[in-house]
């Protein structure tokens, strides 16, 4: 994309910057700054050239530039994703290039279903469906809840009312509102009037809620199944007491993952694409399944859930009720206010039975747990070179408070391994992703999650692939002062991808990249290291977690050998 120069005539692709307030009145710009800021916007993400970020900076929000489009919605997504959605995180970019580029990252945040308001420009009115002039609406409402174009600067404080609306109600999923120069610079004809939206939330049909518990009191083992929705919810205390109340099982997805506290006795851990032996263990014996929060939508990194099992499915989206799994009770509602309703109704009913059971399935989980992990303690343990994938996470888990860390991972191993293995204790103390797969994702996210949490340590694991996908964006965060601990599994392959690429291996290399992200790092401003023996591990992130209190990014490039054995129970 084109870079702008301080006046239009330097670039044609740079739009003119008269965005102040005129015969006092407020412009379009001025207008959408002044309603981020009433929504309590802290910062925005964006790549130049933009038509509304003079009013921005001018309103007081923090412009942070990224190296690439994607990455501003990457970190708009972390904001939003790490707190819940308390928080929104806003990305703004050109139009047309700067738009086209942008579309991957808010294809994420749709998929993931992260609640973000995009703001790209527009093409000028005259170029409207002038071919091959790219649109922002037609391509854009495939991956956003809401979207809207205003024609005068009188429509943008309502616009962005419904955008908001749409972004702090029911599914957490990106809205858009593009602006052309013409209604960013153009002015109000009235007065702003906007009041911050409210969220809106649904309970549950209270017979639905009697019948959930009825059926839940008759199960012989019922297993109860967090999604992404009970973080948004922030109904991880009402899951637990319910899996106490009930003497139930409990998971989480990998979406879910830290909706509930994986060191609790009736915590069975995570099911993705790699499960627990306790996932899987009561996916298979138990009878009935309560599924809250969410979509159980099928794919290669959510758990199935065997044929036969009665299911009952809590979900804020009705699209997902009865779409891949036959329902014998759906229901539309908030997580937190349906489990508030249960629980109401099961507290006087409860009794020995459910006491018992508790005690069963507490030892259970127990004994399940106890024989899985010895099973891979070998790797855990591995002190041979290159270093093992297992041993370096034992050693980086070790240096961490899970109450106080943010940890992400990236697609492939750096998830499959953690996300099982780890035991995150708070909600979003550990923020799983995967509906989309994107490499690089966990670099901008966790910045964004830094910025949204500046109290938190964030650490995200990168591969060979993810680091080169957006590793210049290192130095956004050295330059913006965004201190967050980035650890390399550094194996140089695909792990797991060669039995499957043989001949493209042997000829082409086609599935092996390496680089020296060290040495990148520490160009692009970052305290970095190289590690290359399991012994020197620990105190190397121990310096580069001192780097991070002191307020500098730091990375550890881990030299680690293809990890082969995953816990996935021979899924492929």
């Amino acid at each position: 994309m084109t870079s702008v120069d301080a006046s239009r005539s330097a670039s044609p692709d740079a739009p003119s910057s008269r965005n102040g307030h005129a015969a006092g009145t407020m412009t379009g710009a001025a207008a959408l700054a002044e309603v981020l800021k009433r929504e309590g916007v802290e910062n925005v993400f964006f790549f130049p050239a933009s038509p509304i970020a003079e009013a921005i900076a001018q309103a007081g929000i923090r412009l942070i530039l990224t190296r690439q489009e994607r990455v501003a919605g990457n970190m708009a997504d972390g904001v939003s994703r790490s707190t819940s959605g308390r928080k929104i995180g806003v990305v703004a970019v050109q139009e047309l290039a700067g738009s086209e580029n942008a579309f991957p990252g808010i294809a994420h945040s749709f998929t993931d279903s992260t609640p973000i308001l995009y703001l790209p420009g527009s093409p000028p009115r005259g170029k409207f469906g002038e071919h091959p002039t790219f649109m922002n609406q037609p391509h854009y409402d495939l991956v956003t809840k809401y979207s809207a174009s205003p024609i005068t600067p009188d429509e943008v404080p309502y616009r962005l009312r419904q955008a908001f609306q749409a972004l702090r109600s029911g599914r957490p999923q990106p809205a858009m509102v593009d602006m052309s120069e013409d209604v960013a610079e153009g002015a109000l004809t009235r007065p702003l009037d906007y009041q911050p939206v409210r969220q809106v939330r649904s309970a549950a049909d209270f017979g639905a809620v009697r019948e959930a518990a009825d059926l839940l009191l008759r199960a012989r083992l019922p297993l109860l199944w967090a999604g992404h929705g009970v973080l948004y919810a922030e109904a991880s205390a009402e899951f637990q007491e319910l899996a106490e109340l009930l003497g139930a099982p409990m998971m989480n997805t990998l979406m879910g993952k830290s909706a509930i506290n994986e060191t609790h006795p009736l915590a069975c851990g995570t099911g993705g694409h790699a499960k627990t032996a306790a996932v899987m263990h009561y996916l298979e014996h138990a009878d009935l399944v309560l599924a809250v929060g969410s979509s159980i939508s099928q794919s290669s990194f959510t758990p199935s859930i065997p044929a036969g099992k009665m299911l009952i499915h809590a979900t804020n989206d009705p699209r997902d009720l009865n779409k891949v799994h036959q329902t014998a009770l759906p229901i539309a509602a908030d997580a937190k206010l349906f489990l508030g309703q249960l629980l109401e109704e099961l507290r006087g009913r409860v009794g020995a039975t459910e006491k018992e059971r508790r005690g069963d399935v507490t030892a259970k989980i127990a004994s399940l747990k106890k024989a899985w992990r010895a099973e891979y303690e070998s790797e855990f343990a591995d002190d041979s070179t290159p270093i093992n994938g297992y041993r370096m996470f034992r050693e980086l888990w070790g240096v961490l408070d899970p109450d106080t860390t943010i940890l992400t991972h990236e697609s492939g191993a750096s998830r499959d391994i953690q996300c099982v293995f780890y035991e995150s204790t708070v909600p979003r103390s550990y923020i799983g992703w995967g509906h989309s797969t994107q490499l690089g994702f966990s670099l901008g996210m966790g910045m964004g999650a830094k910025l949204a949490n500046p109290g938190k340590t964030v650490v995200n694991v990168m591969g060979d692939g993810a680091i080169g996908m957006t590793g210049m964006d290192l130095e956004t965060a050295s330059r913006s002062g965004i201190p967050i601990l980035t650890v390399i599994k550094h194996d140089s392959v695909f792990s797991g991808y060669p039995p499957n690429y043989p001949e493209s291996d042997a000829r082409y290399h086609a599935i092996r990249q390496d680089g020296d992200y060290a040495g990148v790092a520490k160009a692009l401003g970052w305290h970095s290291e190289r590690v290359e023996r399991p012994a020197d591990l620990r105190a190397a992130f121990q310096r580069g977690l001192r780097a991070v209190a002191d307020g500098q990014p730091a990375l550890v490039d881990v030299i680690t050998k293809e990890t082969k054995r995953l816990s996935t129970f021979g899924a492929h």
